[in-house]
């Protein structure tokens, strides 16, 4: 009788550290999901963003922008815009699409509004955001945080409009409300919140309803802990499918024997230890998806913000030192137009190829629809040039093969390098790279004689 006792004591002393571990395990295991689905889900609602933002500004005259005055309603130009803007609008589940002008530091105001209710006059002030600052300065952005406005609580897409010389004419904006924004985002984190709590919720009434009977029992808890890692398992699947991965739905299937111990709490710990080490991978996974473009393979722009952020904090220590390479497609616009973004989509493909044969995936950023940074850990400008080189190398003899979308490809590049002690911080040295990178577009158009930008 008094071994008996011995043997339910240790039991529920391994009972309570078996919740403990349960406890511990799925409590980490909701939150990095939470964040990680969430995450997962704005970057594909920010890149639809932008896509909607960067097709209109591709869709729109730069030249004509510039110009236009309430004064020009009724003329070609005024009305070609307006056009291109309700288009959009009507076809595409978004509040407000309209047109930004920059009255320089950092005020902005509204241009043509084709809203059919309560339209924005022209000239009221626009509320100025760090993406729309961003805009202005030639890189599309999204609003990571909502702002508010008088018509209400919105996340925004920003994209520049160019003219002919390369100049920003004016700034695409395309919103949506903070409330369809969440409602996208909402489903996904209270599914996984509840997949959690539900399993362990679960795992616990199993383990103290076994507590409560019989040392004999505690076998039927293994096969609940394989009905649990299967159910964590598809959880994972899905949190990767919902992000953009085409994941093959697959069951891991375990040999009982693997899991034999000295006795069944000792099988109970070995399973639990498999099923800790699986959701582990897993969540690693499902973290690295976040930061990778679904369509060529490279960082994308969510990754691009963090390798900032990042950098920023390397220059304040002392401690940074790395250069910038700004690629730029040239003639992506005429492939859309003429071929269709099917082809489109081929050439920024090969470009993305052309650059991975030269430089480390994890140091190529697709930030835009066919805009490249590469963030390289050098300073020596000998080392950029010999890249540069080679890149274009590769892309000049992947020009000599026959193509899909029949013509060559063409890039735009501009380098700088961080200047210690000068830049303060990592825009200062994107920005002359940007610089560079124009200047190098400009010469080709002229070359080619082909004004139409992108």
């Amino acid at each position: 009788m008094k071994r008996m006792k011995r043997k339910i004591d240790i039991t529920s002393k391994y009972m309570a550290l078996l919740v403990l571990i349960l406890f511990i395990v799925n409590t980490i295991l909701g939150v990095l999901l939470t964040y990680q689905s969430a995450s997962s889900m704005k970057s594909q609602i920010n890149g639809r963003m932008l896509d909607i933002a960067n097709t209109a500004s591709a869709l729109l005259d730069g030249d004509a922008l510039r110009t236009l005055t309430p004064d020009d309603k009724g003329e070609p130009g005024y009305e070609a815009v307006m056009s291109i803007l309700r288009e959009f609008r009507q076809s595409i589940d978004l509040e407000y699409i309209y047109c930004i002008r920059d009255e320089g530091n950092n005020h902005f105001t509204f241009g043509l509004d084709p809203s059919p209710d309560e339209p924005a006059d022209f000239g009221e002030a626009v509320v100025y955001t760090d993406a729309l600052y961003r805009a202005s300065k030639g890189i599309s952005s999204v609003d990571v945080e909502p702002y508010k406005d008088r018509w209400g609580w919105f996340y925004s897409a920003y994209s520049p409009v160019f003219d002919s010389m390369g100049r920003i004419a004016g700034i695409v904006a395309v919103d949506f409300s903070k409330k369809w924004y969440d409602a996208k985002v909402a489903p996904m984190i209270w599914t996984t919140i509840i997949s959690v709590a539900s399993s362990l919720l679960l795992a616990m009434v199993i383990v103290i309803t076994l507590t409560r009977k019989n040392r004999n029992r505690i076998r039927v808890v293994n096969g609940q802990l394989n009905e649990l890692a299967d159910n964590f398992g598809n959880l994972m699947y899905e949190v990767r499918n919902m992000s953009g991965v085409n994941v093959a739905e697959e069951k891991v299937q375990r040999d009982s024997a693997e899991f034999e111990g000295d006795d069944d709490i000792d099988t109970m710990r070995m399973r639990i230890l498999s099923l800790q080490d699986e959701l582990y991978t897993q969540i690693s996974n499902v973290k690295a998806q976040a930061f990778i473009d679904g369509m060529t393979g490279v960082m994308n722009k969510a990754a691009y913000l963090n390798t900032e952020k990042h950098i920023n904090e390397m220059i304040g220590e002392g401690k940074a030192a790395f250069s910038v390479i700004v690629f730029d497609m040239n003639g992506l616009k005429s492939i859309n137009d003429d071929l269709g973004h099917e082809f489109g989509d081929m050439a920024i493909i090969d470009i993305t190829n052309a650059l991975s044969s030269v430089y480390d995936k994890g140091e190529i950023f697709r930030i835009g629809g066919d805009e490249f940074i590469v963030i390289l850990n050098t300073v020596s400008e000998t080392e950029i040039q010999n890249g540069m080189s080679r890149f274009e190398y590769r892309l000049a003899a992947d020009n000599l093969k026959e193509k899909p979308y029949k013509r060559p490809l063409s890039v735009s590049m501009g380098y700088s390098i961080y200047r210690q002690g000068e830049d303060k911080e990592y825009r200062e040295v994107f920005h002359r790279a940007d610089k560079e990178m124009y200047r190098d577009k400009s010469e080709y158009y002229q070359k080619v004689g082909d004004r139409r930008r992108r």
